[in-house]
């Protein structure tokens, strides 16, 4: 055991390490590519700190004083250390990390001044048996309040790495609420926003993006699927769900300016400067695939439009295993997520060559794609913000709960 917490010490130092060296890379490189080296380190802390925390149970030579600062340590790093971010800002990770590494040096100098030998646990430290009954008794005692907590912090950091690695970090779930993050790209004098979306936010979050648009030789790309031919049997909206969480739908969110034809990006005609440009980049329901149709109906059936959001989770979801198959998840994906990147991304070139600034306002789940299209096209991350979409405490939990009472009534 003592190997054990002497790897896990180590680990604690290295992964406040490599954080600190992938801070600094992102910033003056613009570029992930110790992302990778940062998380497996980080993830086998986690896995190490997991087991020696354990271990203190069974083990009664495992110096708590100075195992439990960083166990505290590593709590706090689940909630991605906030609220850390609303004091220093966009580097949080860095100060975080920096503040790790520090942590780490004053414990393991009080280690060595407690074993006068190694800043490292010694075999000195571990003299006699090391299983105590009364140790176990205690441990456990004081865990039956801890695990629940413990269970809970790590569900939400397994939630929130799903997330940010699904959007490519465009959405942020933090323990006040939803955050939805906007990236700023520049190559020359061409600026590129993408602005990741949600279908349900707070009016407030939809005013604060729609504000911040520039209107001088600006276009937009705006999101949206066409349904000329009528093909949706259902009435696809989110403006129920919206209601019952007391937030407001994208769908009723207008950015100003005027809209444009795809031909007129192509027009000789120079842009107007003081009007923002919008161009529907987005595609019609039917290009996509029979089963694609069915499970969007579907949806707007069982879940967007019915009385009960509980109600209509469950019946969506009988009839999804009943429906959808592997395959049909691949067509799906492909006719939501990529096919509709490939149609905003078609419009990239001649866009740039006639405006100074474009703005991508879509779906979350697009940006992973989007934004690798545009760092391979030499434009390099300038700015990022975020803006809190969903608060948690302004939710309507009562209103919330007599839903989930009536449906199951």
């Amino acid at each position: 055991m003592r190997k054990l917490a002497n790897l896990f010490l180590i680990l604690f130092v290295v992964s406040a390490i490599f954080t600190i060296a992938d801070a600094l890379v992102r910033q003056f490189l613009s570029t992930p590519f110790l992302s990778g080296l940062q998380q497996f380190a980080w993830i086998v802390c986690i896995f190490c700190a997991v087991i020696v925390y354990l271990g203190l149970g069974f083990n009664r030579h495992l110096p708590k004083i100075i195992l439990l600062p960083l166990f505290l340590w590593l709590f706090w790093a689940l909630l991605d250390y906030w609220p850390l971010e609303n004091f220093v800002g966009g580097y949080f990770s860095l100060y975080a990390a920096c503040g790790q590494l520090l942590l780490a040096i004053v414990i393991l100098k009080f280690n060595q001044r407690i074993n006068h030998k190694s800043l490292l646990l010694t075999r000195s430290q571990f003299v006699g048996p090391a299983f105590s009954g009364r140790n176990l008794f205690r441990f456990c005692l004081i865990n039956i309040p801890m695990l629940p907590l413990a269970l809970i912090l790590i569900s939400y950091a397994f939630v929130d790495n799903l997330i940010e690695t699904n959007t490519a970090g465009f959405v942020q779930l933090k323990p006040n609420g939803l955050y939805m993050t906007e990236r700023i790209y520049r190559q020359g004098e061409k600026q590129i926003r993408l602005a990741g979306m949600i279908h349900l936010g707070q009016k407030e979050y939809y005013d604060d993006l729609t504000a911040s648009i520039p209107g001088t030789r600006t276009l937009i790309l705006a999101e949206g699927v066409s349904d000329e031919s009528r093909l949706l049997t259902e009435r696809f909206g989110y403006g129920k769900i919206a209601e019952l969480l007391g937030l407001t739908s994208q769908e009723n969110i207008h950015f100003q300016g005027r809209m444009i034809e795809a031909t007129e990006i192509e027009a000789l005609e120079p842009v107007k400067q003081d009007v923002t440009d919008i161009l529907r980049a987005d595609i019609d329901l039917k290009q996509f695939d029979p089963h694609t149709l069915e499970v969007l109906n579907a949806l707007a059936k069982y879940v967007l439009n019915a009385k009960s959001l509980t109600d209509g989770y469950f019946e969506f979801n009988r009839w999804a295993q009943e429906h959808i198959t592997p395959d049909t998840n691949k067509i799906i994906m492909d006719d939501l997520i990529h096919k509709r990147n490939r149609s905003v991304l078609s419009y990239l070139p001649k866009a740039m060559s006639r405006y100074d600034i474009l703005v991508i306002p879509w779906g979350a789940l697009h940006m992973k794609g989007i934004e690798k299209a545009v760092l391979e096209q030499g434009f390099r991350l300038e700015e990022s913000r975020e803006r809190l979409s969903i608060d948690f405490l302004l939710l309507p939990y009562e209103k919330l709960w007599e839903n989930m009472m009536g449906a199951e009534n």
